[in-house]
């Protein structure tokens, strides 16, 4: 078997997949959603290739070609804008707090709206003619995705984008139409998104001149459709009813941070927050993909902008949400400072250590915990992608040890699990059997970080009394 459709079933059957679409492009070979909610390539279409398309699929795959890593990409695609560099962030211009002060982009978005205002602004400027970003899909099968990426060319189609969607996606379609309809556009996506259409734009010169910009969004993990349809199914919203579903509601009752969820059906709208939902608490990696194990780029450190959660002490006390910025490209922060000195947005600096200190879950996860992952990997001496954090690299205590652990385990548990509940029509064994080893890891969770918690919790309650 030739060795190009070895690595890429490497890939695929040994968990590292993303179902970007990438390979999917390149190939033509269909995209599949999968009996765990996920997406992958058909590998039978691929292995019957000719060597050289298989050798595209392999350097776009953002699982292989370590040649091609974040650090490689962001140095060709991002040096000349960028004087700072980062270890943890990539390079970068400048950092920021914000949130959007124009309009209702704020009340309609996540957090602090930047996510929409920003492929807005740039299309009223005509700098781009479009936004390519994740659409509500209908759905039809109870295996159908609830989102795709589409294309947006005005300003109405643009806003209707808002909301942070924690859904598995690929990019082979939407690509397919930009080769048909060349054009100026800004891509939105997750790390691993953007860093697949970095190697696709080396390779393909439509794609490179047609997406002119990249936006990241700070990435905990992928979660499934199955996950989708969990949280749903938990409040009586069975999984051949769901129509559509927010991840994140928004309420002057509800914390920035909180994960409140509203489920819809036809004839059913329901509301939860996700973390009293068996599988809900989004970090523990119920019904994640396993690739996502292995990824160290929180913050897409290959994009033009990164937007993420600004979750510091100075911003919690508004539960409206601020938006962490890290800007790496002039045209961007041009207009993005042109913005601020016209008071429709609102911004201050921030430097590395917020950053890290915003999200140091997802730091403490992709690094201290990918190098321990990597080091059970390679001791059982199990095929895995090359990262850049080298096996058994930070000084782990035996309790995060153990969280990582079991984090791991929840993972796989969990996609088995609802994939017999599906099968038998019974979301009560998903829950059932979830349920102690989830209790089990909140428990360990809470003792290792409640010192940090607590010291959090302290800056928070004294900025609420000098504000």
């Amino acid at each position: 078997m030739d060795k190009n459709v070895t690595d890429l079933e490497k890939v695929v059957n040994g968990g590292y997949c993303t179902g970007c679409g990438s390979c999917s492009f390149v190939t033509k070979a269909p995209m599949k959603i999968n009996e765990y909610g996920e997406y992958q390539p058909d590998l039978g279409v691929i292995n019957s290739l000719n060597n050289s398309i298989i050798e595209k699929a392999e350097n776009v795959c953002p699982s292989l070609n370590f040649s091609f890593n974040e650090d490689v990409l962001a140095e060709k695609f991002l040096k000349k804008d960028c004087s700072e560099k980062s270890n943890y962030i990539g390079p970068y211009q400048s950092v920021y707090g914000g949130f959007v002060k124009e309009k209702s982009y704020r009340n309609n978005g996540t957090s602090g709206g930047f996510g929409t205002w920003i492929g807005a602004a740039l299309f009223e400027k005509r700098l781009i003619d479009g936004v390519i970003h994740i659409k509500e899909s209908k759905r039809i099968n109870d295996s159908d995705p609830f989102f795709r990426y589409g294309i947006s060319n005005n300003i109405s189609e643009i806003t209707k984008g808002s909301k942070t969607k924690y859904h598995v996606i690929e990019v082979s379609e939407v690509l397919s139409l930009i080769k048909d309809k060349p054009g100026k556009y800004l891509f939105i996506g997750l790390p691993c998104m953007v860093k697949t259409i970095r190697r696709i734009q080396l390779i393909d010169p439509i794609i490179k001149e047609s997406i002119k910009y990249t936006v990241a969004l700070v990435c905990g993990h992928l979660k499934s459709i199955n996950w989708t349809l969990s949280l749903a199914w938990s409040k009586g919203i069975h999984p051949s009813e769901a129509d559509n579903f927010l991840y994140r509601t928004k309420a002057k009752d509800i914390s920035a941070r909180a994960y409140v969820f509203t489920a819809y059906s036809k004839n059913k709208e329901v509301r939860e927050d996700s973390g009293n939902v068996v599988g809900g608490k989004f970090n523990q990696g119920a019904l994640m993909l396993p690739a996502c194990n292995f990824c160290d780029d929180v913050v897409g450190e290959t994009a033009d902008l990164t937007i993420g959660d600004a979750w510091l002490p100075q911003f919690e006390i508004d539960s409206q949400g601020t938006n962490l910025l890290i800007v790496r490209n002039s045209e961007i922060h041009d207009l993005i400072k042109g913005a601020f000195n016209e008071g429709k947005i609102q911004i201050v600096g921030l430097t590395e250590k917020d950053v890290i200190d915003a999200q140091s879950g997802g730091f403490r996860q992709r690094r201290e915990g990918l190098s321990h992952r990597l080091n059970k990997v390679d001791k059982k001496n199990i095929w895995r992608p090359t990262k850049r954090i080298e096996p058994n690299s930070f000084k782990i205590s035996p309790l995060r040890k153990l969280i990582y652990n079991i984090r791991f385990e929840v993972t796989l548990n969990s996609r088995e699990y609802f994939k017999e509940a599906l099968l038998k029509d019974n979301y009560d064994l998903y829950k059932k059997r979830m349920f102690v080893q989830l209790k089990i890891l909140r428990f360990l969770e809470i003792l290792s970080s409640s010192p940090r918690i607590i010291r959090k919790k302290i800056a928070v309650i004294k900025l609420k009394m000098f504000s």
